[in-house]
């Protein structure tokens, strides 16, 4: 992962580039706490994201936005996948 909002000088919204081996397994987390909502958006590979129990398939090309309080997760597929994270209250 790497996160961009510091060497961007972002202060109200957070990004982050996630380089995804095959076969990985991101954290599960919300963003309740502090009511973050992101966007994902694959840029290359496939993946699936778990969003509150419900899995979402994804494609090179596709956009996911997520609600700060649901539970999330990438579950990345066969292949390597390049995703770029958005994320503001």
């Amino acid at each position: 992962m790497r996160f961009l909002r510091d060497p961007l000088e972002c202060s109200n919204v957070g990004v982050t580039v996630v380089e995804c081996e095959p076969g990985w397994t991101g954290k599960t987390h919300s963003h309740a706490s502090n009511g973050h909502e992101e966007v994902y958006i694959l840029i290359e590979g496939q993946a699936t994201v778990d969003v509150a129990g419900d899995a979402v398939d994804m494609t090179a090309g596709d956009a996911l936005r997520v609600a700060p309080d649901a539970r999330r997760q990438i579950r990345n597929g066969d292949e390597e996948s390049l995703f770029v994270l958005v994320g503001a209250p």
